[in-house]
């Protein structure tokens, strides 16, 4: 086993932290000019060969593929890099799922003109867009240091994936430039907030107990997801009850993760101290394969389970995604630790 010298973790410096928001200010004034001269068009493409390519980069934006990239971070790169990603990430997740459900602005004609393959949901703001600034941005960002060879890979495709997944989405009829243009806005601005502020909030809840992280992480959790409903539903009390329920459902993911986040992760670092980064190649790839295997394993088990209750799948949505969370978070890398003998 060698001994790591090199941690990706990368602190936004005030300079930095003031570029990204005048980038971000400049996307936005751009988008509100184009709307202005009514030119809000999804761009998309009669091209087969160009709309097949690009439905295979869309891909990377599915937070399923995230899941995938979550999984070869904890299990196979960097812990404690893969934690600090998802928080970020899932920030601008729930941001996002709540702009959806706040504005129900409906998705472009060109989406309906896709038959079966339609993308469903609101479109305003582009969740690929966000989750590919936030996910990737952080990537970006936090590859840099002593290990450039390793480093450049990760970054180059960030880079790549940052700007090629909301262009797919206008390529492919699904979003149009309000919906893009809203998500780049998003994401940008959460991971560049997130990646000033975040190292401070570390510097005041390291020195908690365990017991207190875990207590603050779930009411947190459980009181945004909470909250965040209620204030959809006041905002829209018009819509009824089945509007509360949708609203619940919608932001459920994101705080059932979080939540699922605040239990795993502090009774990892103090009772099991898994480390991927000793492994050679092949056991990373190993510990990777496994990780993944268990965590979809469960999570499909425990998902057809919960669709046996339609009625209350916004509670249960909330169950499953949690309980995947913990399996990963926790009990895979409590596994993982046992088969190498750490």
């Amino acid at each position: 086993m060698t001994e790591l010298t090199y941690e990706p973790y990368h602190k936004l410096s005030r300079t930095e932290f003031i570029i990204n928001l005048a980038i971000a200010a400049l996307v936005l004034i751009t988008g509100i000019i184009l709307l202005a001269l009514n030119l809000n068009e999804s761009f998309d493409s009669s091209n087969e060969a160009l709309v097949q390519i690009f439905e295979i980069i869309t891909l990377f934006g599915d937070e399923e593929l995230y899941i995938v990239f979550f999984a070869v971070f904890y299990f196979g790169i960097d812990k404690k890099f893969a934690k600090r990603l998802l928080i970020g990430f899932l920030i601008s997740l729930h941001l996002t799922d709540f702009g959806k459900t706040l504005f129900k602005d409906p998705r472009p004609l060109s989406n309906d003109l896709r038959g079966e393959d339609a993308a469903t949901g609101y479109g305003f703001p582009s969740g690929h867009s966000s989750g590919t600034l936030s996910f990737w941005g952080y990537t970006f960002f936090n590859f840099k240091g002593e290990e450039k060879k390793k480093g450049i890979p990760w970054q180059s495709l960030a880079i790549f994936l940052i700007i090629a997944v909301p262009i797919s989405r206008l390529i492919i009829g699904v979003h149009d430039l309000q919906d893009v243009i809203g998500g780049i806005v998003v994401g940008f601005i959460v991971i560049t907030l997130y990646m000033f502020y975040a190292p401070r909030v570390r510097e005041v809840t390291k020195s908690w107990s365990m017991k207190k992280q875990i207590g603050i992480g779930v009411t947190v959790s459980v009181g945004l997801w909470i909250l965040s409903s209620l204030l959809l539903y006041l905002v829209n009390f018009a819509d009824g009850i089945d509007y509360l329920k949708d609203a619940f459902q919608q932001l459920s993911v994101s705080c059932a993760l979080m939540c699922g986040g605040a239990i795993a992760f502090p009774l990892e670092v103090n009772h099991i101290k898994y480390d991927p980064r000793p492994l050679i190649w092949w056991k990373k790839l190993i510990a990777i394969a496994i990780g993944f295997a268990l965590t979809f394993g469960i999570f499909l088990g425990a998902g057809f389970l919960f669709d046996l209750f339609p009625s209350i799948y916004f509670i249960t949505r909330f169950i499953k995604y949690g309980l995947m969370m913990i399996i990963a978070g926790l009990a895979v890398p409590w596994l993982l630790k046992k088969i190498f003998k750490q």
